[in-house]
């Protein structure tokens, strides 16, 4: 294959993994806005509505260790189409659930699906360029994944303020047929693999290499305060006055806007900063500061701290993934797709404990001690962070 003809599929092919991140992460995430709507409407209770989010976390938290088993059996393309297709019937039988039990049926299945999409992705992503800069083609992956979140929130919260919850969140779903289009020139070769299933020693091997455990939890971290925040604003919103606009609630995601800037100025930060070890801690720091902002009872003050909470954790997330995969795999003995799938499992059992066990302290004793939980936890990743930079002055 001439050189320019393999280039220009691997661009487009990488635009359509763009995509498919993107809209996954719309689907995850677009309901939670409409948190206040969708409880008045199905009669649930507020304090269970964030299952909605928690069931997506479930899975990513399980699956992706079984999901390299599934992409080497019958190949990442297949998987990948399969899976789109799938989101897109559920995205019809979202408009017609009649309760909650039904709704939360619909995503479980849209959560069994999602680590076969986010997986098959990384596992796409780290294979088309394993021979050139795979930092800045996963900071890639993180922009799609942040995009998604920031466009789901907003769409989903004006959406549904316009047209209804249901019809918002089946035009979300609908958006896979835009994806399936964009890959279908994706390359079928060396997406099968020998299939075999991996032992827990070989997932032990994976951490033991130096570096990968501390930024896996420095990750899990992140995502356990971040999921809270996503979670718990609708509800904050409510409690100070503010609860009854989903547009207005929709609005307060904004801040998560810096997550691509910040993923697609990978390369400069780092080289602004001298290392990946010195915008690591300086991401790791700005997010435990920041998150003082959620403190004040002011909704115009949380708004503001949300930018610079997002800048550092999307600055951290945007810089782990790449590097866990080089130090993970530069030995040739881990593979990627193994190392994708326990990344990912470890990264959101932070956000499934962080999407319950924060709402839960809300819950019975209130704001202030939910926040000393989110702020202890991004202390303790800032600590391990500078211990691991230390320790490897040299991370890239």
């Amino acid at each position: 294959m001439p050189e320019h003809v393999r280039y220009n599929s691997i661009i487009s092919t990488y635009v359509g993994l763009f995509l498919i991140t993107a809209v996954t992460y719309m689907v995850m995430y677009g309901p939670q806005p409409m948190f206040n709507t969708i409880s008045r409407d199905l009669g649930v209770d507020r304090g269970a509505i964030g299952l909605v989010i928690s069931v997506f976390m479930v899975f990513l938290s399980v699956s992706p260790l079984c999901v390299g088993l599934l992409l080497g059996k019958i190949g990442i393309r297949r998987a990948l189409f399969a899976s789109s297709a799938a989101m897109i019937l559920c995205g019809a039988a979202l408009y017609f659930v009649p309760s909650f039990g039904a709704l939360m049926t619909v995503r479980v299945v849209q959560g069994m699906l999602t680590p076969i999409l986010l997986t098959g992705v990384m596992a796409a992503i780290a294979g088309l360029f394993r021979h050139l800069d795979i930092n800045r083609a996963m900071a890639g992956f993180v922009a799609g994944s942040t995009l998604g979140a920031l466009a789901g929130r907003l769409l989903g919260g004006f959406s549904a303020e316009w047209i209804g919850w249901r019809e918002s969140l089946t035009l979300m779903c609908g958006l896979f047929v835009i994806c399936l289009f964009a890959i279908r020139r994706m390359p079928a070769a060396n997406n099968a693999s020998n299939v075999r299933i991996h032992r827990l020693s070989e997932y032990r091997q994976v951490l033991r290499q130096k570096g990968v455990a501390p930024l896996i939890f420095v990750e899990a971290c992140g995502l356990f305060t971040f999921a809270a925040i996503g979670n718990l604003i609708p509800l904050r919103m409510a409690e100070l006055g503010h609860g009854t606009s989903e547009g207005l609630i929709g609005l307060m995601y904004l801040g998560y806007a810096v997550g691509p800037i910040a993923a697609s100025c990978l390369g400069p930060l780092t080289r602004l900063f001298g290392s990946t070890a010195r915008l690591l801690i300086f991401g790791a720091s700005l997010f435990a500061v920041s998150l003082l902002s959620f403190l004040a009872p002011y909704p115009t003050v949380i708004f503001a701290g949300l930018w610079f909470v997002a800048l550092g954790e999307f600055i951290v997330h945007a810089l782990c993934p790449g590097v866990i995969n080089h130090l993970a795999t530069w030995t040739g003995h881990c593979d990627r797709g193994m190392v994708n799938g326990l990344f990912l499992s470890c990264y959101y059992f932070g956000g499934l404990i962080g999407s319950w066990l924060p709402g839960l302290l809300y819950q019975h004793f209130g704001w202030t001690a939910c926040f000393a939980s989110l702020e202890t936890m991004q202390i303790c990743s800032l600590g391990v962070a500078i211990i691991l930079t230390r320790r490897m002055p040299d991370i890239r």
